[in-house]
């Protein structure tokens, strides 16, 4: 498995030094994208494609008594992550729920979440159209979507998402119903990272 491999389902030797590269570069990406879905205390949140699980303790810290869901592909990196949120000490890792599993497929009723994040995955997501959809299904009416991703961030069949992204995510985030879609490129670590915003409408 090549490294681009690695980023897209890290697994064995290699999957480990990448997820430690994850949660060594990706820390100010991922706080950014947390401020942008601006968790309140007592909400639902959840993140897919939670790597390594540095954001779930970033996400779990950023109001009280938040309840916080993550999804991942990647066996090794639930593992990475279980091991991860244990250290931040019983009175938070019990609000945090994680399993293995896609975008496409998520395994919780509709309008479970007050905000859904990701940081560098959505561009993984197969088939986009149906995760979409599938992300706005477990959102509540009104419910927030953020989302940042990479310019160099690994792309499922090779290559990279570029600095055009946001006209792939952008439409297919409207597309699938969700309203306020807002987007900027903001600098990350001598690059850039598209920060992307939505809400799920009040009503179908």
């Amino acid at each position: 498995m090549n490294l681009d491999q690695q980023f897209a389902l890290p697994r064995g030797l290699g999957g480990t030094l990448v997820g430690a590269l994850m949660a060594r570069r990706h820390g100010p990406q991922i706080r950014a994208c947390v401020a942008d879905l601006a968790p309140a205390a007592g909400e639902h949140v959840l993140e897919i494609g939670f790597g390594p699980g540095l954001s779930l303790g970033v996400l779990a810290g950023a109001a009280p008594d938040l309840l916080v869901a993550g999804v991942d592909p990647s066996e090794l990196m639930l593992a990475s992550a279980r091991r991860r949120t244990r250290r931040l000490g019983s009175g938070i890792h019990e609000r945090i729920e994680l399993c293995q599993g896609t975008a496409d497929d998520l395994p919780w009723p509709d309008a479970t979440f007050d905000g859904v994040c990701a940081t560098n995955s959505v561009q993984l997501w197969r088939p986009l159209d149906v995760s979409l959809t599938e992300v706005r299904r477990v959102l509540r009416p009104g419910g927030r979507l953020a989302l940042s991703v990479l310019q160099q961030a690994v792309l499922h069949d090779g290559g990279s998402a570029g600095p055009d992204y946001d006209g792939v995510l952008l439409p297919a985030l409207k597309e699938a119903g969700f309203t306020e879609v807002q987007a900027d490129w903001r600098p990350a670590r001598e690059s850039r990272a598209l920060h992307v915003r939505a809400v799920s409408p009040q009503s179908a």
